[in-house]
């Protein structure tokens, strides 16, 4: 997302010297790694190759069913990328390649400018080597895709020009996921921190750190920016700002999200969980219960909750208990990493 890393104001330090904590968040630490992070970007890297492999079949022999099969492919794969979206750190940032993923919001339509551009050009200006690694963030990723097989200004059944656009996409696409995979398989969280604080520096201890930011900022981008801004919570309404809304993917996309912070809570042996519920059994348990909820909360949201079928005033009841219970996880998260030694500051986005 475009302006995830802007979305909450966090400063995070310890109560305690650093080089106390050496080996105390090892266990979560490593276990967020392994299973919230190279196994769901393994997962991302295999759906965007299919993607990829959808999108030259749907190319060499157009068709409804092989734009369907193309358009599955990308839902899938965009549904894995909800897996990983929570974490903007470590290879992800090189070549901007977190914004490239997913250019979103797109509110002033750059995307399909962008793209009607490169379609309208000389194809051979993409064949030059640096050429994906600066361009656009706007035409590199999920978001062009996306524009690309539902937008009406793009017929890949029709044009042969489209198609080479949107194979050139694709597979650029699977190239940035499958490098991001093998970097994370290659790499461990503490060789993405860097020692500005002295003899002191634990990077462990900072790794987690920057883990708890990143988590804090995609439950106020999941509230703020998927939900209340396009349902117009505390505005006017544009169902157009809701996230993959061509593919109708914005609620699934959120219920993915939902139940991925259960996924980074419990990795780990011994998870962020389990070392909680030692030092601060209650909090750690009603922050556990906290994310059941909204998991239960959002799966009993109508499939057609983003659609116009649903006036404002019906929208904004349903999402209400929602925005409630993603409102205290923030709170409790905060409190009890809080508790846990972390000195954290926490102020909501400002609707920017």
């Amino acid at each position: 997302m475009k302006n995830v890393s802007r979305l909450i104001a966090l400063v995070i330090g310890s109560s305690l010297p650093l080089l106390s904590t050496a080996g105390q968040w090892e266990g979560p630490l490593n276990g967020i790694v392994d299973k919230a992070i190279v196994q769901e970007y393994k997962s991302y890297t295999a759906s965007a190759l299919t993607l990829k492999e959808s999108v030259d079949s749907l190319c060499k022999a157009p068709s409804q069913n092989t734009l369907n099969t193309a358009q599955n492919a990308f839902k899938a794969n965009a549904l894995d990328w909800q897996e990983v979206q929570w974490l903007n750190f470590g290879p992800v940032t090189y070549f901007m390649r977190y914004f490239a993923f997913e250019y979103w919001p797109d509110k002033k339509g750059i995307t399909q400018r962008q793209l009607r551009t490169l379609a309208n050009g000389n194809p051979a200006v993409m064949d030059a080597p640096k050429f994906w690694t600066s361009a656009s963030i706007a035409v590199r990723g999920l978001t062009a895709l996306e524009s690309l097989l539902y937008h009406p200004d793009f017929q890949p059944l029709t044009s042969a020009t489209h198609c080479d656009l949107l194979i050139r996409v694709a597979a650029h696409h699977f190239d940035s996921a499958q490098a991001v995979a093998e970097q994370w398989h290659s790499s461990s969280a503490q060789d993405w921190v860097f020692n500005e604080e002295g003899s002191d520096f634990d990077p462990e201890y900072v790794a987690f750190e920057q883990f708890l930011q990143q988590w804090l900022e995609h439950m106020s981008a999941v509230k703020d920016a998927k939900l209340e801004t396009p349902i117009g919570y505390n505005s006017r309404v544009n169902l157009k700002l809701a996230e993959f809304h061509r593919s109708s993917l914005s609620l699934e996309s959120i219920q993915t999200n939902l139940k991925s912070y259960r996924t980074i809570y419990h990795a780990g042996s011994p998870s962020l969980y389990e070392i909680a519920k030692k030092k601060e059994p209650a909090l750690a348990e009603k922050f556990n219960q906290q994310l059941e909820q909204n998991v239960d909360i959002v799966s009993q949201l109508p499939r057609n909750f983003f659609h116009r079928d649903l006036n404002k005033d019906e929208r904004i009841a349903l999402a209400k208990p929602l925005v409630e219970s993603i409102s205290k996880s923030q709170s409790e998260l905060t409190n009890l990493v809080t508790r846990l030694g972390f000195q954290i500051g926490f102020n909501s986005r400002d609707g920017d």
